[in-house]
């Protein structure tokens, strides 16, 4: 006994009734599940909107330019002034961005 030996208590008797193995009679009963019959699939319905002519496997991640942080908030500025404006028309961030940090 090494719990006698170390002076730790040993741990109660486990009662009988948590000893014994769980029972088919206690187990919940599941139906058996039947296989689904294969139908055939149907193409999805048109959303107006045309599927995209690229190779998801080509895609690579969008990086700008590497910039100091001054650099990046210099170039955030001059967007934000650029949109109040309204001369940023037909202009996104990551085009102006990559021709800003790059001045």
């Amino acid at each position: 006994m090494a719990g006698a030996a170390n002076g730790a208590p040993l741990p109660p008797i486990r009662p009988p009734e948590f000893s014994a193995p769980i029972t088919a009679k206690t187990a919940p009963q599941i139906p058996p599940v039947e296989p689904a019959t294969q139908q055939p699939s149907q193409p999805p319905a048109p959303t107006g909107r045309q599927p995209a002519d690229v190779d998801p496997n080509k895609l690579q991640p969008y990086n700008l330019p590497p910039a100091t942080r001054e650099k990046m908030h210099q170039c955030g500025d001059e967007w934000r002034k650029l949109k109040m404006a309204g001369k940023a028309a037909g202009l996104v961030w990551r085009s102006f961005a990559e021709k800003c940090l790059t001045r």
